[in-house]
């Protein structure tokens, strides 16, 4: 009897625990609750979305939303049945440039699930060319602005130039194209700053050029340079080849405007280059296709006739004397 007991005893046993067993192994893992962000990157005003799933232990509760050690606008806000809940806010004002955490918090401050990273920008601009001459065609491209806020951009000469605005996406990046204003021969801040106070400048290279009218003609003939982006009131110099044909002075914002008489050299193409006294220099061809060229014998050139010519008086000397001496 005992016997029968004991072994029923362990019969009920290993049920009970198949069972448990059983009911263990049908019973699902919950998995952990999870937030994601969209966009992930932007700056002060940007709106984001935060998107929460596997929260349905929470069901019915309220959970507080944080943007790094902010509780953000609209929070808290409540789970729905299904453990999801979603929720938009715009990044605040007093966001700093780097990382950021969006983070999910029970009423007790406990943080449920992990933190997902937001990144703000620092203010920045890029050019799509660092340098080139007056008149070039050139694109702004920035990023870190106020969302949605105008974007103005200068240009600084001797005075800041203002060069137009246009409006940050709602994420705070923004672009601009601008002409290459008349300016001198150096580099020039560009600057964008918007309405709250952000700000980024990168620099733009003013190189020298300069235009002849005409590019070829006849020695004495007039020729007009017009040039850009040489030094502010600056004396400059025009070179003929290896002649120095005129000087003037460029405008304050480095513009030239002077003539020269082609002069007379042998008829070919030369360089024709222009320096100022800070270095700036420019050049262009022209060639010389017309004219009488004026040949001035070179002083050795005279010395070396002169030489042949006594040679030949010296040999004639010696012939006739020779001839003289043997005569009766």
């Amino acid at each position: 009897m005992r016997l029968f007991k004991r072994f029923f005893a362990v019969l009920a046993t290993a049920v009970i625990l198949s069972v448990i067993t059983v009911t263990i192994l049908s019973t699902p893992a919950l998995a952990a609750p999870t937030i994601t962000l969209s966009p992930t990157s932007g700056t002060a005003g940007t709106q984001i979305t935060v998107t929460g799933e596997n929260f349905s232990s929470y069901a019915g509760d309220k959970v507080h939303i944080y943007f790094g050690s902010l509780e953000v606008d609209g929070s808290p806000i409540t789970v729905k049945g299904n453990g999801q809940f979603t929720h938009s806010f715009q990044v605040p004002d007093s966001a700093m440039p780097g990382r950021a955490y969006v983070t999910v918090k029970d009423a007790n401050g406990n943080q449920l699930g992990g933190s997902t990273e937001f990144v703000v920008p620092q203010p920045s601009i890029t050019l799509d060319q660092g340098g080139g001459v007056v008149g070039t065609t050139v694109t702004i491209s920035g990023t870190g602005f106020r969302a949605s806020q105008e974007v103005t951009f200068t240009y600084s000469n001797h005075t800041d130039i203002e060069l137009g605005s246009t409006p940050a996406t709602p994420t705070g990046e923004c672009a601009h194209v601008f002409t290459v204003p008349e300016s001198t021969g150096q580099e020039h801040r560009v600057i964008a700053m918007d309405p709250a106070g952000n700000i980024a400048e990168t620099f733009f290279s003013v190189i020298p050029s300069i235009v002849l009218d005409p590019v070829a003609g006849a020695i004495g003939e007039a020729v007009n340079v017009s040039g850009t982006g040489f030094g502010h009131n600056s004396r400059i110099t025009i070179d003929f080849g290896d002649k120095a044909v005129a000087t003037d002075n460029s405008s304050s914002d480095g513009n030239l405007e002077a003539t020269f008489e082609v002069p007379d050299m042998p008829l070919q193409t030369y360089e024709v280059c222009i320096t100022d006294v800070e270095g700036n220099t420019a050049s262009v061809m022209f060639t010389i296709d017309a004219g009488e060229s004026s040949f001035i014998f070179p002083q050795w050139g005279i010395y070396a006739l002169m030489g042949i010519a006594g040679l030949g008086l010296f040999i004639l000397g010696i012939w006739v004397g020779r001839k003289y001496a043997y005569s009766y």
